[in-house]
């Protein structure tokens, strides 16, 4: 993992980052948005909040990629 440090650096100071997810942080997009790993924030709430696979994606669907329509940050998808 790289350093968090670099990619903030690197991002649009109007970036949104989401506390407790800088580990799901994998880069910077070409808008200078910061870009968030869908698995990686999956497992964190899986760890760190206690949640089953269902609750996981359900708080990512609604509470994180809902908090603004994607404005503010990428979500990277893995299959």
């Amino acid at each position: 993992m790289s350093d968090i440090n670099t990619y903030l650096d690197a991002a649009d100071p109007n970036a949104i980052r989401f506390h407790g997810l800088d580990e799901a942080v994998v880069g910077v997009d070409d808008s200078g948005l910061l870009v968030y790993n869908y698995t990686k924030m999956h497992n964190i709430f899986m760890k760190d909040n206690k949640m089953d696979s269902d609750e996981a994606t359900e708080w990512i669907d609604y509470n994180v990629i809902g908090t603004n329509a994607g404005v503010g940050f990428t979500i990277l998808y893995e299959y």
